[in-house]
């Protein structure tokens, strides 16, 4: 006879995946013998740049050394009249010096380069040179650099990051066109979103386990996935679910999960005090007006908005601290469409909420750094945009208040927000949507460490190795196949019926071993001005500024067009992002986010690397 909790365990599993193709049998043994390669999250450890060589030149003369610079330097651009351009353009020279290896190997050719790095090189890519300075002849020529393919960003005397030449924003000829592979124009990925015969592959077949966490935020990172697997990709994302997890422990969880859940919404429901119904009632009318225009939300079969009612009374009623503030219903709306499951659902809002807390804070201290960030990245990428905004008087940038808060969230199409927050959580370091190891907080957020039995810290690096591990070696915008185009294809994100259910680039990396990254992307100069950071925590998040800059880009025209006669003071940007709200091109405004993003990322792990050496 089979027992009530294996019915209810059965049930629970098929709310998460309802494929039986692709379902992932459970395997108790093997739960109970794995073991977690890593158990100490904040332990340090090196950082390996794949396709990114480290060089180190001293420039001697008569035999005795004037000084040493080192090179990061992307591997694709080595060859021997490389190293020569480099050496004249970092030490003022005109090509009068001969290159040897440390070992006195004279480099004359790129046979010579190849057997030397070959001979020296070791696992890091380091290399050493020295350049032996003689008097130059009268007749020697000397050579521009305007035709170098590489660009030199100058981190401080000593240390040079020297990156391929990128062509972006300049017109494309006929033979760059052919030789494009070179600079790094070309993206590598395929353009299609994760599917769910993907996403299964990335399980164990046996215990259901998520076998490469990292690969598998890099997929969403770049394209997002469909939207039959949405819940359960947005449950891994957001840490509810890890990779350490079987089939066996995601159930659990739900199923306990969801008892506390109804546990914690009976206790404040039960109580009819003063501050309990001012708080529901204020919740109320923020929730009837949230996505009025969405069916999903409308309908009083499912009762979505009681649903998200509770969601954000249960919230407020145990986290006083911040307490409710406009524009939480924004951020819940979208998970409860995702996940359908209350329980889940807030669970996932928790965890969205412990990256997002300090901007409801009623200090403004979150939001205002972010605005500070905003205006300086506005500046680096474009001057003359920023010349404008301040000839319009509006260098406050309160019209960017509502996109900086909700994450750009009410600035696209309700079909397309889900893959612009699926891409954007997916870049932030994972330990953002962390506890702090706090018992009450943790319960009360339906952490599964609290809820279930067991389960394993992840094994994932804070770093932001979703982006450094891409194959990509740019993300530069194709032309815009459709005009505000759903960038699910065919999805229209508005279905009535139930949906088919189932890196920190900073100091704190998780394992002791090396981590491999490719990151040969072409760099430009505006990331000079990010390359000192004096808090690095605020930079966590550029991706949500990226997107901010790409939607100033799609409408940069209209913008410079503004006439800044007899203004009034009046904010006529804010007027005219006010009248595009819910109208932007979310698939433009995403590759052209990746595009800073993954430039950012990779120049300040470049810096690192570099400095940490020079030490």
């Amino acid at each position: 006879m089979v027992s009530t909790n294996d019915i209810q365990m059965n049930s629970s599993y098929s709310s998460l995946i309802t494929d039986n193709y692709c379902r992932c049998h459970n395997n108790d043994e093997a739960g109970s013998n794995f073991t977690p390669t890593n158990t100490h999250r904040h332990s340090q450890r090196d950082v390996h740049l794949s396709n990114i060589a480290i060089f180190m030149i001293s420039l001697n003369r008569n035999n005795i050394c004037q000084t040493q610079k080192i090179f990061s330097v992307d591997l694709p651009l080595l060859s021997y009249s490389f190293i020569v351009r480099l050496i004249n353009r970092a030490f003022h020279l005109h090509s009068n010096f001969t290159i040897q290896t440390k070992d006195h190997f004279i480099i004359t050719d790129d046979f010579d380069l190849d057997g030397s790095m070959m001979k020296q090189i070791d696992e890091h890519h380091h290399l050493e040179f020295i350049a032996n300075q003689y008097d130059i002849d009268d007749w020697c020529i000397i050579e521009d650099d305007l035709n170098d393919n590489f660009d030199l960003f100058e981190i401080d005397s000593n240390s040079i990051l020297v990156t391929i030449k990128s062509i972006y924003h300049q017109p494309e000829t006929l033979l760059r066109k052919a030789t494009n592979w070179f600079h790094g124009s070309v993206n590598l990925l395929s353009s299609n979103c994760l599917t769910k015969d993907e996403f299964f592959q990335m399980l164990d077949p046996i215990t259901g386990r998520l076998l490469n966490e990292e690969n598998f935020r890099r997929r969403i990172y770049e394209n997002g996935c469909e939207q039959s697997i949405r819940k359960i990709v947005w449950c891994y994302l957001f840490q509810i679910f890890n990779q350490t997890m079987t089939n066996d422990d995601k159930i659990q969880y739900t199923i306990k999960a969801k008892e506390r859940y109804n546990e914690m919404k009976q206790a404040w429901q039960s109580k009819q005090e003063s501050e309990i119904l001012m708080l529901e009632n204020l919740i109320e009318k923020d929730v009837t007006r949230t996505d009025s225009s969405v069916k999903f939300f409308d309908n009083k079969q499912n009762l979505s908005r009681e649903k998200l009612l509770n969601i954000l009374m249960t919230y407020c009623v145990y986290h006083p601290e911040p307490g409710y503030a406009q524009g939480m219903t924004d951020m819940a709306a979208p998970i409860l469409y995702v996940i359908r499951d209350e329980a889940l659902a807030y669970a996932c809002f928790c965890a969205l909420m412990r990256y997002m807390t300090p901007l409801f804070h009623s200090d403004g201290i979150a939001m205002n750094r972010r605005l500070d960030l905003l205006r300086k990245t506005i500046q680096a990428i474009d001057m003359e945009l920023w010349n404008k905004i301040e000839q319009c008087d509006i260098s406050n940038l309160m019209f960017a208040y509502r996109w900086l808060l909700l994450d750009c969230k009410r600035e696209f199409p309700f079909k397309d927000i889900f893959r612009v927050f699926e891409t954007l959580w997916a870049s932030l370091p994972i330990d953002r949507f962390e506890l702090n190891n706090n018992s009450c907080s943790d319960i009360d957020d339906l952490c599964p460490s609290s809820i279930c039995s067991h389960r394993y810290p992840s094994i994932m690096s804070s770093i932001t190795n979703t982006i450094l591990s891409s194959h990509s070696c740019s993300s530069i915008p194709d032309e815009i196949q459709s005009e505000h185009s759903s960038i699910d294809g065919g999805d229209s994100g508005y279905r009535d019926e139930q949906i088919a259910t189932l890196c920190d680039l900073h100091s704190n990396y998780s394992l002791k071993e090396n981590i491999t990254i490719a990151s040969c992307i072409p760099l430009e100069k505006w990331l000079t001005n990010f390359s000192q950071i004096d808090n690095e925590s605020d930079y966590s998040n550029m991706f949500t500024i990226f997107l901010c800059i790409a939607l100033l880009e799609q409408n940069r025209l209209s913008i410079m067009q503004v006439s800044t006669v007899n203004l009034d003071n009046d904010d006529h940007i804010g007027f005219y992002f006010t009248r595009l709200v819910r109208q932007n091109d979310a698939k433009q405004a995403l590759k052209l986010a990746r595009h800073y993003h993954k430039q950012y990322v990779v120049f300040q792990m470049r810096i690192k690397q570099l400095l940490s050496i020079n030490k």
